[in-house]
């Protein structure tokens, strides 16, 4: 399952709350006497495109409940009853929607979940060679992602945000911020397996980008993350027990030309059809297909995924842009809450973008925990042959450090250095992060 949202994005900084065990009290009595305890635990579930989630396979248990019934002072019955929330095992990280509910475990329906990210910014660039500007630009950014479970197995869902829309041009303060909706759409799961999408979404292709955390892990790398179009996916799971779980995912889409795509306030204008583009064809003529895998006994913490994307061409394009990908995560626990990652990804891309131009991302990253602090070492290189000759050997690498305050709160701060279009610039930045989970 997706979710590009920057709502991960602050999760793999936030990881789960930790637990909040109610201990037992001694030497009460009852008649009969009733003990046990009830263990409440909250996981922050919240994904963007700064700081996506690593560890979106885990099981997030809301709560269990451990009541001791004591008949005598020699008999006694036990129980666990968890309640939990069984999140569907996706690669991307984008979104985690329950496909399954614990058994015995009913829920009333419908019934809205979701969380909010609120995050204050700041990003200063510096050193930067013309024509780059440099500017200092604190803001501010808001990311709600309700969802509306209608049964068990139909939900509908939405990332909506509030965030600046175009990228400073001088100092600014709060300035250039709009709303706009990133993504509605209806998922239906048929059994455990198969799950289908239909709306605004973001088709399954790009990985390391919404993978690698930091603040500018995923600066270059998310230009082939396929945002905001129309379509229809579906996605299917399959278990080769030893040889692990794998999913199987189709999307057929166009980029958005609705009013959606435009934003209140700061406005970024409505796409037209005459803008062309790549899948800017109102038309289901795009189309992805991807393979991904976990859970495999002899590579444990391993995680894969191989993607195909097709754009047709829009109005006045060169030619359809065709592109592969190929990525892999291995997590590595280290003992002592601590835990390495190591990311990588190599995407080449012809006619991108619709233009005669080729291009080849190779993303890498290296994710160091010891909580309650993240330290990050990310790059992204963007090597692209011109077809009017010549190339551009563009590249960013971050470093980053985040501490988790715990209950939602995070604070980051992070330095990149990049190279667009052969010239050179540096930035340093913050961001605090608050997460209110509402499921």
């Amino acid at each position: 399952m997706k979710r590009s949202l920057l709502s991960s994005c602050a999760a793999i900084l936030l990881g789960a709350a930790p637990a909040l065990a109610q201990e037992k009290v001694t030497g009460v009595k009852a008649d009969p006497p009733v003990g046990g305890e009830v263990i409440f635990r909250l996981g922050a579930a919240a994904d963007d495109t700064e700081t996506p989630r690593i560890e979106h396979y885990a099981r997030l248990v809301d709560r269990v409940a451990s009541p001791e019934v004591h008949g005598t002072d020699r008999l006694a019955i036990n129980a666990a009853m968890p309640l939990e929330s069984i999140r569907a095992p996706t690669i991307e990280g984008d979104r985690e929607e329950p496909l399954a509910q614990a058994e015995g475990i009913d829920e009333t329906y419908p019934r809205i979940g979701g969380d909010v990210i609120v995050r204050l910014g700041y990003d200063g660039a510096y050193d930067a060679e013309t024509p780059r500007t440099e500017s200092h630009d604190l803001f501010g950014v808001m990311i709600a992602s309700p969802e509306i479970h209608l049964t068990d197995r139909f939900a509908i869902n939405a990332d909506i945000r509030i965030e600046t829309v175009r990228p400073p041009t001088a100092d600014r303060y709060f300035e250039d911020h709009g709303l706009f909706v990133r993504s509605l759409y209806a998922e239906y799961a048929v059994g455990d397996l198969l799950s289908l999408q239909a709306g605004k979404f973001t088709p399954t292709f790009a990985f390391a980008s919404m993978v690698t955390p930091g603040m500018y892990g995923n600066n270059y790398n998310k230009e082939i993350e396929l945002i905001e179009r129309i379509g229809f996916g579906a996605e299917y799971t399959f278990d080769t027990g030893a040889s692990g779980a794998h999913t199987l995912s189709a999307n057929t889409f166009f980029e958005d030309t609705s009013i959606l795509s435009d934003s209140l306030g700061a406005q970024r204008g409505q796409r037209q059809l005459a803008d062309g583009g790549a899948s800017n064809t109102e038309s289901f003529e795009s189309f992805t297909v991807a393979l991904e895998g976990r859970e495999i006994t002899w590579l444990p913490s391993f995680t894969y995924r191989l993607a195909y994307v097709h754009e047709a061409a829009g109005e006045g394009d060169v030619a359809d842009e065709n592109g592969l990908l190929v990525a892999a995560m291995q997590s590595f626990q280290l003992g002592d809450g601590q835990s390495l990652t190591l990311i990588g990804e190599v995407a080449p891309l012809w006619n991108f973008q619709g233009t005669a131009d080729n291009i080849i991302y190779t993303s890498a990253g290296l994710v160091y925990r010891a909580a309650p602090w993240t330290a990050i070492l990310s790059g992204t290189s963007r090597w692209r042959e011109l077809a009017t000759g010549g190339t551009f050997d563009d590249y960013a690498v971050q470093t980053s450090v985040e501490y988790d305050f715990g209950q939602g709160r995070s604070l980051a701060i992070a330095h990149e250095f990049s190279r667009d279009r052969n010239v050179n610039s540096q930035r340093i930045g913050f961001r605090f992060n608050q997460v209110l989970d509402f499921d």
